[in-house]
C-alpha cells in the first residue's frame, strides 16, 4: 500500500520523510504499522513515486488546492516547503472534511497561515454547522469566493468521490 510524504521536499533532501498514514478499521497493514512501530523502528520502502508538485514554469504563481480527508498531505508538504523558503507560489487550501474532529494537521496549518502572508487556509465542513467554517463541499462558488483576481492554477486531492463532484463543478469556473 502506498502512503502519502508530509514532508517538505527540503526535509526529504535532508533524509527526513514524514509519513501520514491514517489507521483504517481492520486495516492488516495500518493497524500493523500502528501497532508496532515506534520512533526508531527500521523499515525498508520503495521510493517516492508519482509527480504531484508545483511547477513555475507550468503553473500560476498563486494555487488553490482542494483537499479532502487524508488528500491534504502534498498540500501540507508545499505550505511546509512554502513556509521555508523551498517554494515561492500563494497558496490557497480549501479543505474539506466532514467534522473540525476530522481535521488533519490543523494546528500546523494554521500557524503557518499565521505567519506567512502566502499561506490562505480554509476549512469547509460537509456534516457539521459549526462556527467558523465554510459548510458543504467545495464547489464552484466557493472557489470563486476565495480565488484570487488573476491567473491560478488549481491542484486536487481527496477521494474518489471529490474527483467526480469536481469534473462538473470546476469546468464552471471557465478557467483558460
Amino acid at each position: 500500500r502506498a502512503y502519502s510524504i508530509s514532508s517538505s521536499p527540503k526535509d526529504s533532501l535532508n533524509g527526513k520523510y514524514v509519513l501520514t498514514i491514517r489507521r483504517v478499521e481492520g486495516g492488516l497493514v495500518s493497524s500493523y504499522i500502528f501497532d508496532n512501530w515506534k520512533t526508531g523502528t527500521c523499515v525498508t520502502v520503495s521510493a517516492p513515486a508519482g509527480n504531484f508538485e508545483y511547477q513555475p514554469l507550468r503553473d500560476a504563481k498563486k494555487v488553490i488546492c482542494i483537499a479532502g480527508g487524508s488528500g491534504i498531505t502534498p498540500f501540507l508538504s508545499l505550505a511546509r516547503a512554502i513556509d521555508d523558503g523551498t517554494e515561492d507560489c500563494n497558496l490557497i487550501l480549501l479543505y474539506g472534511c466532514r467534522s473540525s474532529e476530522e481535521i488533519l494537521f490543523k494546528d500546523e496549518l494554521d500557524e503557518k497561515a499565521a505567519k506567512n502572508d502566502k499561506i490562505k487556509v480554509v476549512y469547509v465542513l460537509s456534516d457539521s454547522k459549526e462556527k467558523g467554517y465554510e459548510k458543504g463541499f467545495v464547489d464552484a462558488k466557493l472557489i470563486k469566493k476565495y480565488a484570487p483576481e488573476d491567473k491560478y492554477s488549481i491542484f486536487v486531492c481527496g477521494p474518489g468521490g471529490m474527483y467526480q463532484f469536481l469534473e462538473k463543478e470546476i469546468p464552471k469556473l471557465k478557467l483558460e
